[in-house]
């Protein structure tokens, strides 16, 4: 039975020893002569030299402006021209000096563009020399000062001449109407419409003149509308015009019977409408304004026709001078020039459709393919010199306060070890990004390498923040801020504590400098026994405090 209860007072023996002793050390007997007593770790503020940077990595890149690529077209009027790739010249490998050729293109709408051009520049030279009643092999001779000449666009006879010798030119200038043939505006009721039809001939009779007078039907709208004018009240009607040669005295606004014909021959009516027609006008009718020749004040200085008069097509019937016309003229003729200019640089660029390589280099890729369209200003392929790359990296919002443009960079290769290349902070963005939840912003670095370097070889790159030396330095875990300054507690000689603002510069994982606020010899606190747990037992071997 004894033996039965020896395991169980063995464990209970071992339970009561074990917890004696883990309550000593963790709560150990209390100094009489420390109790209450904090005791502080410290450092001394001493001179030395600080060093800051960004350590990062990245692919090296062949150098910016290093790309292949169709040359850019700035001229207007080349917008929009695609190029095709005819063939390739170079190929991925090659060394090429600036300049050799590297693919040849060819442009159907070049051609099309070059056409285009041509056509409006014979435009502008026929109505330049419309304009000014001369023949259109003189335009480029045309001396600006002789003026303009005002000419009859068709043969007629001159009706509403506005133009005064010596006044400035009104929006009309003249009227020229060929009366050879005239219109008739008809209304055909909708029980006489079925019958009537485009092209069909109709005689017309006026009451004035004996017989009857031959038309055709010009237009007929095949949607009645209403018309509250006939003795029938309120009815539909379709709206038709009638062309007809003219005798010599039918004039606008004449009334005519329109009936329909026997016969294609036959000068006979058949059916004639209910309503008549009437004469609104002349088919060939010109009416010449000022606003078609220039919207700036112009003075007339001859009157060439008088109104009433014949005048045959390109006949003079104005001129006009004056400074506002000699500025005029020369701005067509410089709108004729510039074309000129264009097609000849077209022409030129037709000819000579061959891109070169930009740079000194080796041909790293082509991005298109032969027979692939492209348009100007893209990229064909990649060409890099290996004594000028650049690394794009990323970095965080915490590091990146600590770069600046032109910052030098220490850069070393995986694929090279040992080697050390120099370089320098290109662009530093000012936006960031949200990758994963933490922000990165984009920094590129240039690299001053040499033949071994190839695109897309990994780089390890520390970027240099500044250095201070021989300056006053603290450990960094001295720094706390409070309200919004940096601040440290200082150990004095009676072991009283006083918390000091400082200014801080340059700052590591380690220390930080001080730039006012203290000096060399303070103690600044690091820690303190307060700062402890109460199951924390300090020793007089503890690393945190000093030894006295």
């Amino acid at each position: 039975m004894i033996k039965k209860y020896i395991p169980i007072v063995i464990i209970l023996v071992l339970v009561v020893v074990g917890g004696y002793y883990a309550i000593n050390q963790l709560m150990p007997a209390v100094d009489e002569e420390g109790a209450g007593k904090t005791t502080y770790a410290t450092s001394p503020a001493f001179k030395g030299d600080i060093n800051v940077g960004v350590n990062t990595s990245g692919t090296l890149n062949a150098s910016y402006g290093g790309g292949i690529r169709v040359p850019q077209i700035t001229d207007p009027e080349f917008g929009g021209v695609s190029f095709t790739i005819a063939e390739f010249l170079a190929k991925e490998g090659d060394s090429l000096m600036m300049g050799d050729p590297v693919l040849r293109l060819t442009s159907s709408d070049l051609d099309n563009r070059i056409t285009d051009l041509k056509s409006s520049l014979e435009s502008k030279r026929d109505y330049l020399a419309q304009l000014l009643g001369i023949d259109v092999r003189n335009v480029e001779s045309v001396n600006p000062y002789d003026g303009i000449v005002i000419i009859s666009p068709i043969a007629g006879r001159v009706t509403e001449l506005s133009a005064v010798e010596g006044e400035e030119l009104g929006s009309l200038i003249a009227n020229i109407i060929n009366d050879s043939e005239f219109k008739m505006s008809f209304k055909a009721r909708e029980n006489e419409y079925p019958s009537l039809y485009v092209g069909q001939r109709i005689l017309l009779k006026f009451p004035y003149f004996e017989g009857y007078y031959e038309g055709f039907i010009e237009s007929l709208n095949p949607n009645p509308v209403p018309d509250d004018t006939g003795e029938f009240g309120l009815s539909y009607v379709h709206w038709g015009v009638i062309k007809a040669k003219n005798p010599g005295l039918i004039q606008t606004n004449m009334i005519a019977s329109v009936s329909t014909a026997t016969s294609s021959t036959s000068y006979l009516p058949d059916t004639t409408l209910v309503s008549s027609g009437r004469v609104t006008g002349y088919v060939n009718e010109k009416r010449i304004y000022k606003n078609a020749i220039s919207s700036e004040e112009l003075v007339v200085t001859d009157v060439l026709v008088n109104e009433r008069d014949y005048v045959d097509a390109g006949q003079a019937i104005v001129r006009l001078a004056g400074a506002e016309v000699r500025l005029m003229i020369q701005s067509r003729l410089d709108e004729i020039n510039n074309i000129r200019r264009t097609i000849q640089k077209a022409e030129e660029l037709k000819n000579n459709l061959v891109v070169t390589a930009p740079m000194d280099g080796v041909v790293a890729g082509f991005w298109r393919t032969q027979g692939e369209t492209i348009m100007p200003g893209e990229w064909v392929g990649d060409i890099f010199n290996t004594g000028n790359m650049m690394i794009w990296t990323e970095v965080d919002d915490i590091d990146v306060v600590y770069i600046r443009q032109d910052a030098p960079v220490v850069v070393t290769v995986d694929a090279l070890p040992g080697e050390v290349f120099e370089g320098n902070v290109t662009r530093v963005s000012q936006s960031g990004t949200d990758s994963s939840g933490i922000i990165k912003y984009s920094v590129e670095i240039g690299v001053s390498g040499s033949g071994a370097l190839r695109p897309g070889m990994l780089a390890q790159c520390f970027i240099d923040a500044g250095e201070s030396l021989g300056t006053l330095l603290i450990p960094i875990e001295a720094v706390f801020e409070e309200n919004g300054k940096p601040r440290v507690e200082i150990l004095k000689e009676d072991e009283t504590v006083v918390a000091v603002t400082i200014e801080t510069g340059l700052i590591n994982y380690r220390y930080a400098e001080v730039l006012s606020g203290l000096e060399e010899g303070d103690l600044v606190i690091t820690g303190s026994s307060s700062d402890l747990l109460p199951s924390q037992h300090i020793k007089s071997s503890d690393s945190i405090l000093p030894n006295n």
